[in-house]
């Protein structure tokens, strides 16, 4: 039995060998394969890395040059090409050899490559590399595609705060000084319009720490401001201006918290756009009414117009402010937003004079109110191609160039006066003038020496309206960053008066109104022509105050326009690479 059970130990020895031989026979081989599989996928991602790097490289290459230009820095067989030099440079650690790459030029646009385009906005790279197998034996082709566009884009203003105050008009002092706070001369914000800024620098400041913390969400409007009075003292030769941000700081603290990204519309990521520089004004101001709406503060426009009471009612606001966008065409962070200003002010007309309509009778203005009714609606801009952004040498002959659509909703602006006139005519003088029917059917006498009452109410207006447009401005950087491409009007009053009788009692009848004509026409003729009259004496010279003094000069505050807007050129940055595919 023992000896039996030790022969069959015995007869198992060298079964696992055999097992082990013929699993390497199987193993090897797959083992190789595997090794061989690993080498072609790191070589098919070196040259998709690769072919990235190098269509970024060459869409820098992208800056209107024409396919016939662009060609020999797509000649991979040139060693001065553009290709060979970045592949040269980006491909040491390829580990596939036998390089050779393919440049093709055209455009690439919602995943469709289109060769044609000419000139090219795109570049499509076909890298191909040989892999040596370990192995097997031989190579393996790798073959790999990276498409890259070159974007351009744009900065450019819907109005601005710099205009007014550079040309010298006083006017807008006193608006800019209610808005800030403070009471700065003309010079002092002429030196704030002068002084340069980059957001770059702002978002550099501790007290404020990066563009996101500066662009996105909410920052103080108080430590915004320290913020740029520590980067101007960096700059040197700002002293003026320095002086003029430390007293609007003085007045700050009442804002609080704004969003600044409501009226500067700059990506965080756009370095372009950070690197701009930017009038030291315009930001104080558009930061200023970045929260919404600004209560406007009414200066003393009834001074030196007779009839005209010291109390009104309502408001004016002035909705948001001169906005900037910087982005690429067509797409939403390139739209921009001018000012909007709307509300009704309700004012009180007080010792009208009297109406000695000649030949006829004396009557009384007894009663008089008026509203201005301003609605300066929204005008939004969109930096569109085609055309394409182009990027010049910045010259005269040579400028930087880009167009914005501009869109605007209705607009009007009016001044009304509801007056009511009362007095006592000759019953004689009433047939006079052709009323002899009327009083008729109204049950009044026409004979004998008496006088009825009448009681006239007339509408005085006058208004300007737009309608909603759609115009392009064609900006060119110069002239354009000083010098507005405008659409619509001045935000002006006109002095042209529509009349209108709203009511007429004879001796207590109500009278048809087309059937009095020839006594309301002497009551506007005296209202609005006589020299001593409502219109000469208190509603041309009040409006003249609204036009110079208030409205006017709040408009032009902020480069409001009616019916339009002014469009400014800041900067544009062309041939920015980006990977697309």
């Amino acid at each position: 039995m023992w000896r039996s059970l030790c022969r069959a130990k015995r007869d198992e020895r060298g079964a696992v060998a055999v097992f082990t031989a013929a699993m390497m026979v199987i193993l090897l081989p797959v083992s190789a394969l595997a090794i061989d599989l690993g080498m072609e996928r790191v070589t098919r991602a070196d040259l998709q890395a690769l072919a990235d790097v190098v269509a970024l490289d060459l869409a820098r290459e992208l800056t209107g040059k024409t396919q016939a230009q662009l060609a020999a820095e797509g000649n991979f067989a040139s060693s001065s090409s553009a290709v060979r030099k970045s592949a040269a440079r980006n491909g040491n650690d390829l580990l596939g050899n036998d390089l050779s790459m393919n440049v093709d030029w055209g455009s690439y646009v919602s995943g469709v490559w289109n060769t044609a385009t000419d000139p090219p906005t795109g570049v499509k790279v076909t890298a191909t590399a040989d892999t040596d197998y370990s192995f097997k034996g031989g190579e393996g082709a790798v073959t790999r595609t990276a498409y890259a566009v070159a974007s351009s884009s744009a900065c450019y203003r819907m109005g601005t705060f710099v205009a007014a105050v550079n040309s010298g008009d006083s006017t807008v002092l006193s608006p800019l000084n209610g808005l800030f706070g403070a009471n700065l001369t003309l010079v002092s914000y002429q030196a704030l319009a002068a002084a340069k800024i980059k957001l770059g620098d702002i978002a550099a400041v501790s007290s404020i720490g990066s563009p996101t913390a500066l662009l996105t969400g909410t920052v103080n409007y108080t430590t915004l401001l320290n913020a740029m009075v520590t980067v101007l003292s960096n700059q040197g030769g700002n002293s003026v201006a320095v002086g003029a941000l430390n007293q609007i700081v003085g007045g700050s603290g009442t804002v609080g918290a704004i969003n600044l990204g409501n009226v500067l519309h700059v990506a965080p990521t756009d370095t372009a756009a950070l690197a701009m520089d930017l009038d030291v004004l315009d930001i104080v101001g558009s930061a200023r009414l970045a929260n919404g709406n600004y209560f406007l503060e009414v200066p003393n426009i009834q001074g030196q117009v007779p009839g005209i009471g010291n109390q009104f009612s309502g408001g004016l606001t002035l909705i948001s402010a001169a906005q900037l966008a910087c982005g690429r065409p067509n797409l939403p962070e390139s739209q921009a937003k001018n000012s909007q200003l709307s509300g009704n002010l309700a004012v009180d007309f007080i010792n009208l004079p009297s109406l000695s309509i000649p030949q006829f009778a004396t009557l009384l203005t007894e009663k008089g109110t008026g509203t201005i009714a301003v609605n300066l609606a929204d005008g939004t801009g969109q930096l569109v191609s085609p055309p394409d952004v182009h990027c010049g040498a910045a010259t005269v002959a040579d400028p930087h160039s880009m167009s914005v659509r501009v869109q605007t909703l209705p607009a009007s602006y009016s001044l009304s006066a509801d007056l009511v006139v009362n007095g006592d005519v000759k019953i004689l003088d009433l047939v006079g003038i052709g009323l002899t029917s009327l009083l008729l059917s109204l049950g009044l006498p026409i004979l004998g020496n008496g006088k009825l009452a009448i009681h006239v109410e007339v509408n005085l207006t006058v208004s300007t309206a737009a309608a909603a447009t759609t115009s392009t401005a064609n900006l060119r950087l110069p002239p354009n960053d000083t010098t507005p491409v405008q659409t619509g009007t001045s935000v002006l009053l006109p002095t042209s008066i529509v009349p209108r009788i709203d009511k007429v009692t004879i001796g207590g009848g109500l009278a048809p109104i087309l059937s009095s004509t020839s006594l309301t026409n002497k009551i506007i003729n005296e209202l609005i022509n006589a020299n001593n009259g409502f219109v000469q004496k208190t509603l041309y010279p009040f409006i003249d105050n609204i036009n110079n003094q208030f409205i006017g000069p709040v408009a032009r505050m902020v480069g409001l326009r009616f019916g339009g807007a002014d469009v400014y050129a800041v900067g544009a940055t062309c041939a920015q690479p980006a990977l697309w595919g």
